[in-house]
């Protein structure tokens, strides 16, 4: 026997290198949340203040630098979509609807979905925005968007409890996916909730809240589903994707 001779190992399967890329992506972007989080835990905690604000108050936090309230409302939103877009990977792996085992094609769907989530979010404030301009106060709509964001900030954070357990566990996948829709859910019910508490004393209140819930939570959906449907059929079809 040569000494030299090496030895037949377990073959990793598959699709072992596109787990280690999502782990390494997840693991990067909750380092980064950590350094965020110890960096400007007062917005972490007046994120959470902010939550369940239904009147204006004096903000407790004057002395918090314009730049850094800019940056970590930012790194909470692009958290969000992040998470998002690997969850939804994540749930067309499991059922069978991406079978891509190149890592560079799964980053490249991940880039994808996460681009599409990106622009349905700036249309819904886009929407937010003539809708808050022409309807509310502006001081109303300035109380309502600080609540949205700390709403938004909040479900990005319970979003790493579904992703780890989707990416990481592998079994028992409805758990995770039933938590994914419900964190959503009840999301979309607090929102509507403080809609309906900051504004449905106004005159306009009840035309906003009608018009708010139109084209903020139902025709974006729509729109999202269908894009999603037209992208899933592009990236099937396209050569460049196998």
């Amino acid at each position: 026997m040569n000494i030299f001779e090496g030895y037949v190992g377990i073959r990793l399967w598959d699709g072992q290198l596109v787990d280690d890329v999502i782990f390494s992506l997840l693991l990067f972007l909750f380092i980064v949340f950590s350094f965020v989080f110890r960096a400007n835990f007062q917005l972490f905690v007046k994120m959470l203040k902010d939550a369940f604000l239904v009147k204006e108050r004096q903000n407790l936090f004057d002395d918090v630098v314009g730049k850094s309230v800019f940056f970590f409302r930012n790194f909470m939103t692009f958290q969000v979509l992040f998470l998002s877009s690997i969850a939804l990977i994540a749930i067309g792996r499991i059922y069978g609807f991406i079978n891509y085992m190149e890592w560079q094609a799964v980053l490249s769907t991940i880039g994808t979905v996460f681009c599409v989530l990106f622009l349905f979010y700036q249309f819904k404030q886009c929407c937010y925005y003539l809708l808050g301009s022409v309807f509310a106060d502006p001081n109303k709509y300035k109380l309502w968007k600080t609540s949205y964001n700390a709403i938004m900030g909040i479900w990005g954070v319970s979003l790493y409890i579904p992703v780890l357990w989707l990416v990481f566990v592998g079994t028992h996948v409805t758990i995770p996916i039933a938590m994914f829709c419900i964190f959503y859910i009840l999301c979309r019910f607090v929102i509507i909730y403080k809609t309906i508490r900051i504004f449905h004393k106004k005159s306009t209140g009840l035309l906003y809240i009608s018009l708010y819930l139109c084209t903020q939570e139902i025709l974006p959906l729509v729109f999202l589903y269908e894009g999603m449907v037209y992208l899933y059929n592009f990236i099937e079809t396209s050569t460049l994707w196998h």
